[in-house]
């Protein structure tokens, strides 16, 4: 049996008996994904040896920060918008699926369609990306129509997204390649 002193947290050994006496533990076997980790305690008059299993991948505070995150995709767009930071950053090369959301430059930013990622950033991808802002009203406007006339101020949903037209007579499809100056991206569709 060893003796030894309990300072801080930390055991001294003693070479003369003097302290208390040291209770030894068996260290416990890790599984897969896990290691051990050795800690003192002091009570009943004697130095316990005590053993924690620890998950290689971190702390609690990194477990539940994975399981925010794996519970984000379920929030809606709105609640996504609260918090940003539980989303993954966007990456060029990712396959992404319809509704994946990426976080790009302290934005939120929603897969209009599964593709796998080209650009540098989502904001160079309009036909694959669009910015999540907060709902103006619970009311989704109808389905864009080809071909139809929309007066400035109008909005249509298109490409899952709410568009509202930033000019009248316009008759160029929201979302589409040259339609930047002709829509404004209003909000995400009540069905996100």
């Amino acid at each position: 049996m060893f003796y030894g002193q309990f300072v801080s947290g930390a055991v001294y050994l003693t070479t003369d008996g003097s302290g208390m006496p040291i209770r030894e533990a068996a260290e416990p076997t890790p599984g897969a994904g896990y290691h051990t980790s050795l800690t003192y305690e002091q009570h009943d008059g004697a130095i316990w040896q005590v053993w924690a299993l620890v998950p290689d991948a971190g702390t609690a505070q990194d477990a539940a920060l994975m399981l925010a995150q794996i519970q984000a995709s379920k929030l809606s767009d709105t609640d996504a918008l609260k918090v940003p930071a539980l989303f993954p950053r966007y990456e060029k090369g990712h396959v992404y699926a319809l509704g994946d959301r990426v976080l790009w430059q302290g934005a939120l930013y929603k897969a209009i369609s599964g593709h796998t990622a080209t650009t540098d950033d989502p904001t160079a991808d309009p036909q694959h990306w669009a910015k999540v802002v907060p709902a103006a009203s619970g009311e989704t406007p109808a389905e864009w129509v080809s071909g139809k006339s929309y007066a400035k101020g109008e909005r249509v949903t298109k490409y899952g997204q709410v568009y509202e037209s930033t000019m009248d007579a316009n008759t160029l499809e929201p979302g589409s390649f040259g339609s930047d100056g002709a829509w404004t991206l209003v909000t995400a569709s009540a069905t996100a």
